[in-house]
């Protein structure tokens, strides 16, 4: 068996060995029965797959009950998947870099449980209280970000341990009791409340943090440097990119926004309980794979995470408006990450055959 292509030349050097195979791929297709390549090139097209599962599903439940296509109950498909959505978006970046973070539930309810007890028990502005939920969320990333990097432990084991730890020090802080407020003010007003009466803030802020967050994955050079470091790590940093440092922003970035979430949902609620965001990193993840973000890094984009998080809000709600509990959505959101997972990883092995045949 030869072995795989030098990379250590840079990206350029990548960048044209993959094109050369790409091109051979392309004369080679011709040789193949017209349904494999149709197949093949189906299985690619990730972002395509994900836009027609997501309007077949809203054709489905449309036609199957008469109560979900109202725009009181996709406003509220909508405000629901806020949350998802908006930390999903530093979960795309994390995942595109080559990590994960199961603790954003854990954080998340942490974070909540934070606000309410700088603000109904100490009488914080709410506005400073949500500066201080998003100053300790980028803290709580960066703590996970260098013991993943530093000591080189794997993301899984360092953010399964701060999900347990996290949900325990919210019920330490909160006493295990809730705390509230009557939430009057300018604050409770663009974070729970209702642009002209109709269009929920919530919607409004989860896509300002998806359009921000797209822009820069799409354009942005520190985006180039997530990109690569997923991709091939050792290639990017014989490249000059740090690589830790990328990752550590991204860790950063996904727990900052549970802090800013933490804030959103004391605006919408006016209560903070310890057991807020249980289940929340199921979702979350699930909204990311069922994107299309590669579980081995290195391709994913907002757009993708976005129609996720709808997929996994239509089925929540589609169910639950047919009568079945909401357990059934989340065992049906379940099966299709799997099934999303085992097609990602047959893509990756049809294109390493594809590949070392090349290289032969």
């Amino acid at each position: 068996m030869s072995n795989p292509p030098d990379l250590s030349g840079g990206f350029d050097d990548a960048d044209e060995s993959v094109a050369e195979a790409l091109r051979r791929e392309t004369i080679g297709a011709a040789q193949q029965p017209r349904w494999q390549g149709l197949v093949r090139r189906s299985l690619q097209a990730r972002s395509l797959i994900t836009t027609l599962v997501a309007i077949a599903l809203f054709i489905f439940f449309s036609v199957s009950t008469d109560r979900f296509l109202t725009a009181d109950n996709l406003l509220n498909i909508l405000r629901n998947l806020s949350f998802v959505g908006i930390v999903a978006v530093g979960m795309t970046y994390l995942f595109v870099a080559g990590e994960l973070d199961l603790s954003v539930g854990s954080v998340f309810g942490f974070l909540t449980v934070l606000m309410g007890f700088l603000v109904a028990r100490n009488g914080f502005d709410p506005w400073i209280g949500m500066l201080v939920c998003v100053a300790v969320g980028l803290a709580i990333g960066a703590m996970n970000g260098v013991i993943t990097t530093r000591l080189n432990i794997p993301s899984f084991i360092v953010t399964l341990g701060a999900l347990t730890a996290f949900r325990s020090l919210a019920l330490i802080l909160s006493g295990q009791n809730p705390a509230t407020t009557e939430g009057v003010g300018f604050f409770y007003d663009v974070t729970g409340g209702y642009i002209g009466g109709i269009f929920p803030w919530l919607v409004a802020w989860m896509a300002a943090v998806m359009l921000i967050g797209g822009l820069i994955l799409a354009f942005a050079k520190f985006s180039y440097h997530v990109y690569a470091t997923g991709a091939n790590r050792d290639a990017a940093r014989n490249s000059g990119i740090n690589v830790n440092r990328i990752k550590v922003i991204c860790f950063m970035l996904t727990s900052g926004l549970c802090g800013l979430i933490a804030a959103l949902i004391w605006g919408y609620l006016h209560v903070a309980a310890p057991v807020t965001g249980t289940g929340l990193e199921f979702r979350v993840i699930g909204a990311v794979i069922i994107g299309g973000v590669a579980l081995t890094g290195g391709r994913g984009t907002i757009y993708g995470t976005l129609l996720g998080a709808i997929i996994v809000g239509i089925i929540t709600n589609g169910l639950v408006l047919l009568g079945f509990s909401q357990y059934f959505g989340d065992v049906a959101t379940g099966l299709l990450i799997m099934l999303v997972g085992a097609l990602d990883l047959a893509v990756q092995r049809a294109a390493a055959r594809g590949l070392q045949y090349f290289e032969r």
